[in-house]
């Protein structure tokens, strides 16, 4: 539109516009003269050139055209001739002169102008009026223009800002969250990624930034406005079902922690839940992700009323879990979630208030359960998997009798098996899926059936020897009671309340599961034999589904008992290493997380093989190991050794969440006390080896963030003196590189240059190398910067000592009889007569070899005792060992590790 308004606006340019009869003025002498001249000549010569017209009209159209062609003396006949031919004609008539004539006809147009002029100014008018059209479409263009540009522009901002959200400092990370909400104000779509990133800010241990988190929500979903209250509940309930939709499970829990604070504080109304019933029973009508949005928000609720789904069991059962269950297994999952709100997960503790009420076995809940449950396995369905595992969790949270009502469960789905089996005749095979969804269910069995006995079974012993003690207390006479008390406080100074006989109830419950859960008299043992012979024979069960299942069932029998987990590590880690199916690499690293966890002294002697998953080439199986070594490292569940190295690696990988990772885990190890700063030099050992290490800039770039984390200055000179001596175990020119590029990222003060000139015999012999040589260049380039006058003439001999080896070799520096002239500086300092040399330096120097010309010189200032630290180097011996140790295919048993605190380790 706006491009045919400015084609009609393109016109000619104005002209100056002259009437007729100025012309005409302007021309007369000369027609006059022209008229004069004809008069002498004879008129008839021009005759026969006039051509012959049958109108007046026509011979006037003719005159005009010869005069605005200058053709004056055809003018002049022609008039003439019009006269001759029609006589009667006023125009021509007889009386009338031939230059009236003439005047007559040139100027008559100007009638014709002006009878044109009321069309012009209408036309005019027209113009003028596209001409605004055409002034508005063009501002609004500009409009639409700008607005896009500066939408852009805040895009762009968005994923800028919304990466500063997790900002070391708290004052940038309100700002960033002010941000978000004034721009969710304004309707921009792209804000809800920052909504949405902001949410695991609630967990935050700044009170600041959890009440910015809070109070934004706040002001984004619960404002105070005019409208009723059934539409501020709708728009409530949309806004956040929106938050809810794709997410992942970390931000519905974050999103859950923010409802539940204001459930507790009263700001979410009434009306809300009541419209949240209505959409999950479909009284109100709403699309099939609007509804478990619906269950989940009632569910989130429920943590701070319980009430709340308690009021309404039945409902929820009915609805959700009834007929229709079977059509929407993600629907029946949410509802069983939903239920168990109610049971509040609360952890073990010596109350001696009872557990919540259980519902009996044959309530409408298990039976639902059962039918849903059993119907499904047939279907080829994802969404059962997840649903039938929520399914048996509710059961062992609320059943009076799970191990029961989940026995019955797996029998009825194993004869739904063995129905299909038998109807494929002489075939006998059942397809894949089916197995799967049977190993899987019994793998949900044999874990809950842990976790039941471990949390809720032990909970309850604890829960009933503390009330047996207090009764009997209670029998004893005052005096007793008083010295039992006194021996009671006594005993928790020391930390003996309970030990003996928690250990005792740990031990009772150990014995059970190693000793009857898996026995051949119970319905779990039935599964194993299919469990192991699918895992052990990958290549005939070939279905990527199958395999996953059954190594997942696998390792979730192995938590079950110490005796089975460790008769089929061997089985787990070859399915690890070699399985061709990502995810089951990456399943099984979850599951071993796990079970380093339980069977902390069974997983201890395969700990390189968890390392090694590292550097897998699935991008899924590194983010998965880099998750769970992290957690494993930094919970002291493993003991880091060299191979955190492959921790290293991930700071280089393609994939950026990978690296981030990595870059988190080492940021969270700097902060254990100087567990980095130990394991730089195993780190660097193992990176700079040409057998498992990487590319030299490779080496550079993760060194750099590494050595970022050493700030303290007594780490960083021991760690100039451990680098120093690596040169005379280095192997390679590029390990020799390597030391000397870690060495340029330290910062040097006087005492790291004291460092570097006692041990120059160390590295001294490898200057030649250019590379080493600009990195001692660098390092001198450093401590020049802001040095002290007194300190430029020690770092000058530094460097000249550099350069001469440099340029000649270390062998002509210490050769007999070399004078010094022109000022040099001396190379080489003798020990003083009537010292002597230090008894361990001695013996160091007898064990080193013969050939060798140098030796390490050790700085002979006496120190105080000072107490050890915890953890020191290893030795350089040490680790070229661990760094070549080639382990057996069945790892033998180490010390067993033992959890300490950290005060204990501290003494």
């Amino acid at each position: 539109m706006l491009k045919e308004l400015r084609d009609k606006e393109r016109v000619k340019p104005p002209v100056v516009i002259i009437s007729a009869q100025e012309e005409w003025e302007a021309m007369l002498p000369e027609v006059q003269a022209t008229l004069d001249a004809l008069e002498q000549e004879d008129i008839e010569e021009g005759d026969e050139s006039i051509e012959v017209v049958d109108s007046p009209q026509k011979l006037c159209e003719h005159i005009l055209s010869l005069l605005k062609n200058v053709s004056y003396k055809n003018a002049i006949r022609m008039v003439k001739k019009g006269k001759a031919l029609f006589p009667e004609d006023p125009l021509f008539s007889v009386d009338q002169e031939e230059t009236s004539i003439l005047e007559k006809i040139f100027t008559a147009k100007d009638k014709d102008i002006e009878s044109t002029n009321q069309v012009t100014e209408v036309a005019s008018e027209q113009s003028e009026e596209q001409k605004s059209e055409l002034n508005k479409q063009e501002m609004l263009v500009q409009y639409l223009t700008d607005a896009h540009h500066f939408a852009v522009k805040i895009e762009e901002a968005i994923d800028i800002i919304s990466k500063m959200m997790y900002e070391a400092a708290s004052s940038v990370v309100q700002e960033v969250i002010e941000f978000f909400v004034t721009v969710s104000q304004f309707g921009v779509p792209q804000a809800v990624i920052g909504v949405r990133r902001m949410l695991p800010l609630v967990w935050s241990k700044e009170p600041g930034v959890r009440d910015a988190v809070v109070g934004a929500y706040r002001q984004l979903y619960l404002c105070a406005s005019s409208e009723p209250e059934r539409v501020k509940a709708q728009n409530l309930i949309r806004n956040l079902s929106l938050l809810m939709v794709d997410s992942s499970a970390g931000v519905i829990q974050s999103l859950e922690e923010i409802v539940l604070e204001f459930v507790q504080k009263g700001e979410i109304r009434p009306s809300v839940t009541q419209l949240l019933w209505e959409k999950f029973t479909l009284k109100v009508p709403c699309s099939d992700i609007e509804r478990r949005a619906a269950v989940m928000m009632l569910g989130m609720m429920s943590r701070g009323q319980p009430e709340i789904v308690l009021s309404n069991l039945e409902t929820l059962v009915t609805v959700g879990l009834g007929q229709d269950a079977q059509k929407d297994y993600q629907l029946a999952r949410e509802v069983c979630n939903c239920i168990l709100k109610i049971t509040g997960g609360q952890k073990s503790t010596l109350e001696k208030k009872p557990p919540p009420p259980r519902l009996a076995r044959d309530h409408c809940l298990f039976q639902n359960l059962t039918e849903v449950v059993v119907g499904g396995i047939t279907q080829q369905s994802l969404h059962w998997l997840t649903f039938k595992e929520t399914a048996i969790k509710l059961v062992y949270e609320l059943g009076e009798e799970p191990e029961e009502i989940s026995a019955d469960i797996l029998h009825k789905c194993s004869q739904q098996v063995l129905q299909e089996l038998n109807s494929q005749g002489e075939a006998a095979t059942v397809p894949a899926f089916l197995l799967a969804h049977l190993l899987s269910l019994a793998g949900d069995v044999a874990l809950q059936l842990v976790v039941h006995l471990e949390c809720t079974v032990s909970a309850e012993l604890r829960r009933r020897r503390v009330l047996k003690e207090e009764q009997e207390a209670e029998k004893l006479g005052k005096n007793k009671q008083r010295k039992s008390k006194a021996n009671e406080s006594m005993d928790e100074d020391l930390g003996l309340v309970g030990a003996s006989a928690d250990d005792t109830e740990a031990e009772l419950i150990q014995q059970v599961c190693d000793k009857e859960l898996l026995n051949g008299q119970q319905y779990l043992s039935a599964f194993l034999p299919l469990v192991l012979r699918v895992c052990k024979n990958s290549g005939k069960y070939n279905d990527p589904a199958l395999c996953t299942a059954a190594t997942l069932a696998l390792t979730k029998f192995m938590m079950i008992s110490s005796d089975f987990c460790d008769s089929h590590l061997r089985l787990i880690f070859t399915l690890l290493e070699k399985s061709p199916l990502p995810g089951v690499r990456l399943n099984i690293m979850i599951a071993l997380g796990d079970l380093s966890i339980r069977f902390p002294n069974l997983i201890e002697p395969w700990t390189p093989h968890l390392y090694a998953r590292l550097r897998d080439e699935s991008r899924e199986v590194r983010r998965t190991s880099a998750i769970v070594m992290t957690h494993l490292i930094l919970k002291d569940m493993v003991k880091v050794k060299g191979q955190v190295s492959e921790m290293a690696v991930l700071l280089i990988d393609s994939d950026q969440e990978i690296a981030s990772l990595a870059k988190n885990f080492f940021t969270e190890l700097s902060n254990k006390g100087n567990a980095v700063y130990n394991l730089l030099p195993d780190i660097i050992s193992r990176l700079s080896d040409p057998d498992c290490g990487v590319e030299e800039e490779s080496f550079h770039t993760i060194m750099r963030h590494l050595l970022s984390y050493i700030t303290k200055d007594k780490q960083t000179e021991s760690l100039i003196e451990k680098m120093c001596h690596r040169f005379r175990t280095a192997r390679t020119e590029r390990q020799w590189r390597d030391l000397a590029h870690c060495l340029s990222l330290l910062p040097f003060s006087e005492k790291g240059l004291c460092k570097m000139q006692d041990c120059f015999d160390c590295y001294g012999d490898k200057l030649s190398d250019e590379a080493v040589y600009k990195s001692f260049l660098t390092v001198i380039g450093k401590m020049r910067r802001g040095a002290k006058p007194e300190l430029k003439a020690q770092i000058d001999e530094f460097e000249h000592k550099l350069n001469v080896c440099h340029n000649k070799g270390l062998e002509n520096m210490d050769v007999p009889g070399e004078t010094i002239q022109n000022g040099d500086v001396p190379l080489t300092v003798k020990n003083p007569p009537g010292k002597r040399r230090p008894l361990k330096s001695v013996n160091r120097a007898a064990k080193a070899s013969e050939d060798s010309e140098f030796r390490t010189p050790k700085s002979r200032v006496s120190r105080k005792n000072v107490k050890k630290v915890t953890v020191t180097f290893s030795s350089d011996e040490e680790s070229d060992y661990e760094a070549e140790l080639s382990e057996a295919d069945t790892p033998k048993n180490t010390t067993p590790i033992r959890r300490t605190s950290t005060r204990s380790r501290a003494r």
